[in-house]
C-alpha cells in the first residue's frame, strides 16, 4: 500500500486482505471495486456452500485461510482507500469532496430463547461449562432454580444509557406436546400467553423493536416462517419485519429468499456462532441483490466471549474495544446479540453488557434511527 494510505492499514499488517485477482496486480492495477464486491457478497462462502453445503454460521467449517477476512471491516476500508486515492491523485482535500466518515451505528439485539429454565437449557449450558472446565458451575446450573424473566433488568439498564434495542421472539408452538428435536433445539414458551403478550406490547410502546426468531428448522421454509411471523404480530399488535434465525441457521442460497417470501424485510443473521468478527468483511447494512432482503451483519454475540472461548475479563473487554474501534474508524454499522436470559445470575453476563454500553457511549456510537 502507498505511504499516503498507511494509516488505513490495521496495526501490525502490511496491507489489506482482499480476494486474489489474475496476474498478481499491484495496488494501482488491482480492481478494488470488484474485490470489495466479492467480499461484501460473500463469494467465497457461497462457493463453499455450493460445493460442500451450508456452513450454517459455523466458522470452523470454512477453510482456515478465511480467518483474516473476518478480522476487520475490509470493505469499509477499501472505500476509505478509494476516497483517499482520489484526493491524492487530484491534489484535493478528501473530506470536502466526500464528506466525513459516518458515525458508527450499532443495533443492540436480544434473542429471547427462554423465559424459564427448561431441561434443554440446563443441558446445553451445563455442557458448555464442562467444555470450559467449569465443573462446579455446570452442576449448579444443571440443578439450581432460576427465573429468566429479565426484561425490566435489560430495559432499565439500556434506558440509563439512552438506548433501545431489537427483541426477537419465537413464534412457533411451545409447551410439552412437541417433538424431541423441538424440545432440544427450540424455545419452550408460548408467545401468545397473556404475560408475554403484555410484555411484547409494552416493549413496542417503549420504543423497542419486536422481531421474529424462527424455529431451528425454519431457515429454508417461507410458509412456516410466515405463520410464526403472524403469531408475533398477533402478540404485539403490530407488523413484524425484522428477523434473526434461531441458532443462526442460514443458507446464502435459501434463507433470505424464504424470509422475503414470508414478508420479512430486515435480517440480522449474518455472523458466526463460534467466533466474533465481520463475516462478509463489512460493517454495512446492505441489500442482497438476489432476494431484496436488507441485511445488517452481526459482529459479536455474548457466547463468543463466554462459551466459545476461555479468556479473562480483560481479554473480553479488549475484544469489545477492538470491534467498537473498528466500527468507529470505518464508520461502520453492525448488530450485537446479548441473549435475554444471560442477565440472570446463572450466567452473570450482564456486567459485560453494561461495559459494552459504556464503551459505546465513550465512542459516541449511535443507535439506529427508528
Amino acid at each position: 500500500m502507498p505511504d499516503w494510505a498507511s494509516d488505513l492499514v490495521p496495526a501490525g499488517l502490511d496491507g489489506f486482505y482482499v480476494p486474489m485477482q489474475d496476474g498478481a496486480p499491484t495496488w494501482r492495477e488491482y480492481d478494488w471495486w470488484l474485490g470489495a464486491a466479492a467480499l461484501l457478497t460473500s463469494v467465497a462462502e457461497k462457493k463453499h456452500e455450493a460445493e460442500q453445503g451450508t456452513a450454517h454460521s459455523y466458522f470452523f467449517r470454512l477453510h482456515p485461510d478465511h480467518g483474516p477476512a473476518v478480522d476487520y471491516a475490509w470493505v469499509n476500508r477499501i472505500v476509505m482507500f478509494l476516497r483517499r486515492w482520489w484526493a491524492h491523485e487530484n491534489e484535493s482535500v478528501e473530506e470536502p469532496a466526500f464528506g466525513k466518515i459516518p458515525r458508527a451505528v450499532i443495533y443492540l439485539t436480544h434473542d429471547v430463547d427462554a423465559v424459564s429454565k427448561t431441561l434443554a437449557i440446563r443441558g446445553k449450558q451445563a455442557a458448555f461449562n464442562c467444555y470450559n472446565k467449569r465443573f462446579g458451575s455446570a452442576l449448579r446450573f444443571l440443578f439450581g432454580p432460576a427465573d429468566y424473566w429479565q426484561f425490566e433488568t435489560i430495559t432499565d439498564l439500556e434506558h440509563r444509557y439512552g438506548r433501545r434495542s431489537v427483541w426477537n421472539f419465537y413464534g412457533a408452538r411451545g409447551g410439552v406436546w412437541r417433538t424431541p428435536k423441538e424440545h432440544l433445539f427450540d424455545p419452550a414458551y408460548d408467545v401468545l400467553s397473556d404475560r408475554l403478550v403484555h410484555k411484547l406490547r409494552w416493549l413496542h410502546g417503549e420504543g423497542h423493536i419486536v422481531g421474529l426468531h424462527p424455529r431451528f428448522d425454519t431457515w429454508q421454509d417461507p410458509e412456516r416462517m410466515r405463520l410464526e411471523k403472524e403469531t408475533i404480530e398477533e402478540a404485539t399488535g403490530h407488523e413484524v419485519t425484522v428477523v434473526r434465525q434461531h441458532w443462526l441457521r442460514f443458507s446464502f442460497a435459501k434463507t433470505w429468499k424464504a424470509q422475503m417470501a414470508a414478508g420479512l424485510r430486515h435480517d440480522f443473521t449474518l455472523g458466526f456462532n463460534d467466533r466474533f468478527g465481520f463475516r462478509n468483511s463489512a460493517a454495512l447494512t446492505f441489500k442482497d441483490d438476489e432476494s431484496g432482503m436488507r441485511v445488517t451483519p452481526m459482529v459479536l454475540m455474548d457466547s463468543h466471549l463466554f462459551d466459545y472461548s476461555q479468556i479473562s475479563i480483560d481479554a473480553q473487554r479488549d475484544t469489545i474495544d477492538h470491534l467498537l474501534d473498528e466500527l468507529v474508524f470505518t464508520g461502520g454499522e453492525a448488530s450485537i446479540i446479548w441473549h435475554h436470559r444471560v442477565f440472570h445470575a446463572d450466567y452473570g453476563w450482564g456486567p459485560l453488557y453494561e461495559y459494552l454500553l459504556q464503551a459505546m457511549q465513550k465512542r459516541d456510537i449511535a443507535s439506529p434511527e427508528r
